[in-house]
């Protein structure tokens, strides 16, 4: 059974790298999010996965692909639905009033209204011309994201980042945060007829971008600072199953995506990277991960850059005696102090006036040791 563990934390990295390589800090146009309702024993969604990638292959990094086999085309066996408990994750998103779908395959491009649609819903002929729309329009808000395997653990590691380049109109967003994986060989009605070159020796379609899993909810989980300059950064593990619905997980073929939605709808913007495997230290310090005895559930720095005061926001479901340190990328401490957690929400004051310009690391320390380390730029 899926296990979820969620240690929010700004950066933890080593060799100077941090959480600030994830997401940009100047203004990028938005990357498309491309969910495409899909199912097995649907004759004409292999065309919809042919378009789907050739839309993909076209704009290289900008489009993130989710495939969900939901609906009456997903029935049966082999199980490619994606479930939270009970529930059939994909059937609430394709069910939801404003996305009216009428028939598979269909798309939703960043769950978006476009042009004379009666709503988000989109046949498989508009997602490229819809989602090149949508690489034109400007995002307040760049998101990042990084994946690594530990084979040792059978633990996924997902760190995700969003910095908002300028204010988002709803003062809550939602991240979502899943998995999806590539190579799932298995049946496919129309295959032969819209993409044979999918079709193996053994007769198998292979399944691309198929979701797998999903890490917050049903329609995400709160961003609750959307103003520029915040930064919202988290990061989730997710213990590996052999086998998803007797499908099995294969950890190379896995790719993770986030994205930031108005709420349960509109799409800003997204990301996705294939995971790597392994604990390259590089990439991400799992050992330092492992390591944490912390209850803290989410941190938020603002404003960051910051040309002087800074206030570091911290949810924590038990108090702790902190200690607060500002260190440059050398390594040096230039601050030092302490600071009473409790349980709940809250927001400690850092003073970096007599800093120099350049970029700096806040940390928060219990007795277990650094439970939170978050990248700040001083202007």
């Amino acid at each position: 059974m899926k296990k979820l563990l969620f240690i929010a934390i700004g950066a933890i990295f080593s060799s100077g790298l941090s959480a600030q390589d994830l997401a940009s800090r100047t203004s990028e146009k938005k990357n498309v999010v491309l969910e495409e309702f899909t199912g097995k024993t649907c004759g004409y969604c292999p065309d919809g996965h042919k378009n789907a990638d050739e839309f993909s292959a076209d704009k290289p990094g900008d489009v993130v692909l989710i495939n969900i086999h939901c609906g009456g085309y997903a029935r049966g066996i082999p199980n490619y639905n994606t479930m939270l408990g009970a529930v059939n994750y994909g059937d609430v998103v394709y069910k939801h009033p404003d996305v009216k779908l009428t028939g598979f395959p269909s798309g939703t491009v960043n769950r978006t209204k476009f042009g004379t649609n009666s709503g988000t819903a989109a046949n498989r002929g508009q997602w490229a011309g819809f989602g090149a729309d949508v690489l034109t329009e400007d995002s307040p808000v760049n998101v990042g994201i990084k994946g690594v395997y530990d084979p040792a653990k059978f633990k996924l590691y997902v760190l995700v980042e969003a910095y908002y380049t300028a204010d988002e109109l709803n003062p809550t967003n939602m991240i979502n945060v899943g998995i999806t994986q590539n190579g799932v060989y298995g049946p496919q009605s129309g295959a032969s007829s819209f993409y044979p070159e999918k079709i193996n020796a053994a007769g198998e379609y292979r399944h691309d971008h198929m979701l797998r899993a999903v890490l917050t909810g049903q329609w995400g989980e709160s961003i609750s600072e959307t103003t520029k300059g915040s930064l919202f950064t988290k990061m989730y593990t997710y213990d590996v199953p052999e086998k998803l619905n007797d499908i099995p997980v294969v950890p190379a073929d896995l790719v993770v995506y986030a994205f930031v939605a108005k709420d349960q709808q509109t799409i800003l913007s997204g990301n996705s990277i294939a995971v790597v495997e392994g604990t390259d230290p590089s990439i991400v310090d799992v050992s330092s991960v492992l390591d944490l005895n912390s209850s803290v559930s989410a941190v938020n720095i603002y404003p960051n850059p910051t040309t002087g005061n800074t206030t570091l926001r911290v949810n924590s479901d038990n108090s702790f005696e902190a200690t607060i340190k500002v260190v440059s990328v050398t390594g040096a401490v230039v601050s030092n102090s302490s600071a009473s957690v409790a349980a709940g929400s809250n927001e400690i004051a850092i003073d970096m006036n007599s800093l120099e310009e350049g970029m700096y690391f806040v940390e928060v320390s219990s007795q277990v040791g650094i439970v939170v380390r978050q990248s700040i730029v001083k202007k």
